[in-house]
């Protein structure tokens, strides 16, 4: 008993080919065929879905960026105050190593860096009269804080 089938015989190089190659090259066509279809529906519904689903993630993501940036603004707030006090005296060391007057425009930059590091430490004083001045009312948390 053969285990290839009556109808599929090994032939010569002068015989035509087996009929069960024929199939296999249809069905790999029909494969193809079918894999390059779902892909366009795939890309099709891409197309039509993501103008309605990317706004709505966009404002998830900055959503979520805001609340991020609002837990962290303590410890941001005092990183700022550090690097500004640390750009203080590095500057006034170089000034005073180098026995050369500081730039008008460091001084200013400096000045300017200081009162928005100056900003961001009493945001917590600043923020009821900055909320009620747009009309923002800001909601207790769920643990109440």
């Amino acid at each position: 008993m053969s285990v290839i089938g009556p109808s599929c015989s090994l032939g010569s190089e002068t015989s035509p080919p087996c009929a069960c190659a024929r199939k296999a090259k249809a069905a790999a066509g029909i494969a193809g065929a079918a894999s390059l279809t779902a892909l366009a529906a795939a890309a099709c519904t891409g197309c039509c879905i993501l103008p309605f689903t990317l706004p709505a993630a966009v404002l998830a993501v900055a959503g979520s960026s805001i609340a991020l940036l609002d837990h962290a603004h303590l410890w941001v707030s005092r990183l700022a105050i550090a690097v500004v006090a640390g750009a203080w005296f590095w500057i006034g060391w170089q000034a005073w190593r180098r026995g050369r007057r500081v730039a008008r425009t460091t001084l200013a930059m400096m000045i300017l860096a200081s009162l928005f590091a100056g900003a961001a430490a009493s945001w917590s004083l600043l923020e009821p009269q900055a909320f009620s001045a747009m009309g923002i009312v800001k909601k207790k948390g769920l643990h109440g804080g």
